[in-house]
């Protein structure tokens, strides 16, 4: 009875929310990473006359002077507001929301870390979403066979982070302008990822180092949880002081925008460990790199078939003076291995170019209903927990 009721009442706030014409819509930006998942998504939303669009995030601090305070909501702020639809894209963080007629999950990566192709004993909380919007269909047959999502709830979107990118709508040159590096040379990036056993920990300052010593320009991206003040994520080192050192060298420029894929588009081939960014390159099907860290698959609970799938797609090296001479034999023949980088690229990524108009007419599918019938008790909360 009381859920009946509770259900009755949920409808009826948004049907009078509804009457006005205005959607809103709120955006879970967790991180900085974050706002380059959803930006397109979000901002061609923005453009939707009826939309009115705010923002919120576990901290503030950071979110808030990315999107401007005028559209920022704390959770609390957030928690009685009536919203129409939802967007996340970590479940692991999503906030409470009593009024919420519609939620959304887009996944934020594909490199199948912290046993996210394997979730069975996850709390992600995937029964309160309405969509889970999938960027490849490995994972969303996973999640299905799996029983995490329901097939109603299912959708394969792509990735419109990578849209520009593979439409080629994203100028490396200048990129490369911007950052100071119109010396001829040829562009490395090194974009590992966050974990205290990633190659970052392992050898990083030696790969930037070395790479650049070898007369290559480097651009340092590091993942935004390695810049994070919290130890879990850094082993209580300062990456940003460190690199800031190495840019003494004016062959090294070290960068921190949210987005990897202008430094993708500058770069003529990458070294990484184990990323989703890693497999995005492979869209540009340029020379890949992977610096073996031995112990990272373990600590950072990776699906083995994934480590495989990328290694098969680029040259692995296990020490700096193989990665040096590696790195100058791979831009001495780019086409090497381009087969397998196509084949790979297929398969990670869902028709990219075309991703952001379908999570798009996604959340138009919700924003358009005439009533919304939560699917769920919506006094309860989602699901909070690990790293994502």
């Amino acid at each position: 009875m009381v859920r009946r009721l509770t259900r009755a009442l949920h409808a009826l706030d948004h049907a009078i929310g509804r009457a006005g014409g205005t959607r809103r819509i709120l955006v879970e930006l967790r991180t900085p990473v974050y706002q380059a998942v959803l930006r397109p998504v979000y901002e061609t939303l923005l453009d939707l006359p009826y939309v009115d669009l705010q923002f919120t995030s576990e901290y503030p601090d950071v979110i808030r002077p990315l999107v401007g305070a005028e559209r920022f909501l704390t959770h609390g702020q957030a928690e009685w507001r009536r919203f129409d639809v939802y967007l996340n894209a970590d479940p692991w963080a999503a906030a409470r929301l009593r009024r919420c007629a519609y939620r959304i999950n887009f996944f934020h990566g594909v490199a199948g870390k912290y046993d996210l192709d394997d979730p069975r004993n996850l709390p992600l909380g995937y029964q309160y979403y309405d969509r889970v919007a999938f960027i490849n269909r490995d994972r969303m047959t996973r999640y299905l066979e799996a029983g995490i999502v329901a097939p109603r709830q299912a959708r394969l979107v792509g990735y419109p982070k990578l849209d520009r990118l593979a439409l080629g709508r994203v100028s490396g040159a200048a990129v490369l302008a911007a950052l100071g590096l119109r010396n001829g040379a040829p562009t490395v990036l090194y974009a590992p990822t966050y974990s205290t056993a990633s190659s970052l920990h392992l050898a990083g300052e030696a790969i930037v180092t070395g790479l650049a010593a070898a007369g290559l320009n480097v651009i340092v991206k590091l993942h935004d949880r390695s810049l994070d003040r919290d130890p879990r994520y850094t082993g209580g080192i300062d990456w940003r002081a460190r690199m800031r050192v190495l840019e003494q060298n004016p062959r090294v420029k070290f960068v921190e925008g949210p987005d990897s894929s202008p430094y993708l588009a500058a770069a003529d081939a990458m070294v990484t460990d184990h990323s989703s960014v890693g497999f995005e390159y492979l869209v540009l099907d340029r020379p890949l790199f992977v610096f073996d860290a031995p112990n990272l698959a373990s600590v950072a609970r990776i699906n083995p078939e994934k480590i495989e799938l990328l290694r098969s797609a680029a040259t692995v090296v296990a020490d700096v003076p193989s990665l040096v001479a590696a790195v100058r034999a791979g831009m001495a023949d780019p086409s090497r291995l381009g087969m397998h980088r196509r084949r790979v690229a297929r398969e990670m990524f869902h028709d990219p170019g075309n991703a952001t108009s379908r999570a798009v007419a996604l959340v138009r599918e919700l924003l358009e209903q005439r009533a919304a019938e939560p699917t769920v008790d919506v006094s309860a909360a989602p699901a909070r927990g690990g790293i994502s």
